[in-house]
């Protein structure tokens, strides 16, 4: 029997035990998706905002613990974090001999990978919800018309009043699908495509970290050559 108002909750307790399981894998995977991306666009609001600092660094004046200082004033940046770990665990340790572009350019890519990673947790999630979200609303679907024709069977009548339960079923399963794979099919794509320029922009601060550390070594060891003359 159809409810009196015909609301959604109202279609939702009228539906089979199998489809409001269905309608609780969504419902989760839904809450689940929002989380991640509500957490992602924080991380994202501030890596931007951090990056626009670090973009602003002068290369003409490297210095490893001038740029050491500024990162930690954006840390929320990928490069900051990654400059800080090479900074504390290949510069300072190594003094004058870690003063080696290639050498700082190798860790601090890994480095940097190590944070794009990390910035990449659960984004597999959200893949999975867009795809997974439509098929398992059309389980709903298919179901929900299962019910129909077994009502049609049961009540030997095809009106409205015996099909509208599990039409509207179905109806149901299709729309809470989509509503849950939408979303994180669109915040996928678009934190994917972030994460890419991110990728990018660290291998030209990587590059720029080699070239200024070069030639800061070589003007230390100019500098040196002077007072020993």
């Amino acid at each position: 029997m159809m409810p009196q108002n015909g609301s959604f909750w109202d279609l939702v307790t009228i539906a089979s035990p199998f489809a409001k399981f269905i309608l609780l894998i969504l419902a989760v995977m839904s809450v689940a998706s929002w989380t991640i991306i509500l957490e992602k666009i924080v991380l994202l609001t501030r890596a931007r905002r951090a990056n626009r600092n670090m973009g602003r660094y002068r290369w003409t004046q490297f210095e490893p613990r001038g740029l050491a200082g500024e990162a930690r004033r954006n840390v929320a940046a990928f490069v900051a974090r990654a400059y800080l770990l090479v900074y504390r665990d290949v510069l300072e340790r190594g003094g004058e001999a870690a003063l080696d572009g290639e050498l700082v350019g190798r860790e601090f890519a890994r480095n940097v990978a190590h944070e794009l990673t990390r910035a990449e947790r659960f984004l597999p999630f959200l893949a999975t919800c867009s795809s997974a979200g439509p098929f398992l609303g059309l389980l709903g679907t298919v179901w929900g018309i299962i019910s129909a024709f077994q009502r049609i069977g049961i009540w030997g009548s095809a009106n409205i009043a015996v099909v509208a339960p599990g039409i509207a079923e179905a109806l149901i399963a299709t729309a809470v699908g989509l509503f849950a794979a939408i979303p994180a099919l669109i915040g996928y794509n678009f934190f994917s495509h972030w994460l890419r320029k991110e990728a990018e922009r660290a291998d030209g601060f990587a590059d720029d970290l080699s070239f200024a550390l070069d030639r800061y070594a070589a003007n230390r060891a100019a500098q040196g050559s002077k007072v020993t003359t």
